[in-house]
């Protein structure tokens, strides 16, 4: 009788064992989240620049790439041609920022970063500051 129980508790097991291995579950890939977007200085002259500070991070560990976007007031270090308010698909996280010549004697703003995963997942931030044009 105890054969009898071991020999079916070993079966069992094979059994169980053999079953096909079950389909594998892809997980479910999570957008990256924008920590912070800080610009410094908040308040810029004509004839100053500015640099943006995208921090980051995506929960599955994917590498991520950065879009820039902004007012047509600014322009973008890198962007080309150098008028373009845009600029695509950058690892920096950071980017440097220019005032256009034609701002009013006080304006407002803006700069957007999108921190994307490649996957189709990604988050977005705006920052808004000032730029004082002291020469009129």
């Amino acid at each position: 009788m105890k054969i009898i129980v071991v020999f079916l508790t070993l079966l069992f097991a094979y059994l169980i064992g053999c079953k096909e291995n079950p389909v594998a579950v892809k997980p479910e890939n999570r957008k990256p989240v924008i920590i912070s977007l800080i610009s410094f200085p908040e308040v810029i002259g004509p004839n100053d620049s500015v640099i943006v500070v995208c921090n980051a991070m995506d929960p599955d560990g994917d590498t991520l790439v950065y879009d820039w976007i902004t007012s047509s007031r600014l322009r973008i270090k890198g962007a080309n041609p150098s008028w373009d308010t845009r600029l695509f698909n950058t690892f920096e996280n950071s980017r440097i920022f220019y005032p256009n010549k034609d701002l009013y004697p006080f304006d407002t703003v803006w700069i957007q970063c999108f921190a994307r995963d490649r996957k189709g997942k990604s988050d977005a931030k705006l920052i808004i500051f000032t730029v004082i044009n002291d020469t009129l």
